[in-house]
């Protein structure tokens, strides 16, 4: 007895399969989508990280070596226990 090939849909918690959607290259495809409160929702395949001073980390997102998204954190103080800030450009 064999058994027969087939490609079925990834049913998780929802009535639709995971990645029934056609990609641009008209192959099927899965699609993630950012959901609320995701800081970076460009696409990115690289991410560089630089530290201007003792509070202070920068993160570069980077797609294809195009810079897509900056975030810069800002701790209190150099213990980096708190974090003042963090922004996105």
């Amino acid at each position: 007895m064999s058994e027969n090939a087939v490609i079925s849909p990834i049913l998780m918690d929802r009535s639709e399969p995971i990645g029934n959607s056609t990609g641009d290259d008209g192959r099927r495809a899965l699609h993630i989508k950012p959901t609320a409160g995701t800081l970076v929702t460009e696409p990115f395949n690289q991410v560089l990280g630089s530290y201007p001073d003792d509070v202070t980390e920068v993160y570069s997102f980077y797609l294809d070596a195009a810079l897509q998204a900056t975030v810069t954190v800002i701790y209190v103080d150099e213990t980096k226990d708190q974090i003042l800030s963090v922004t996105k450009t």
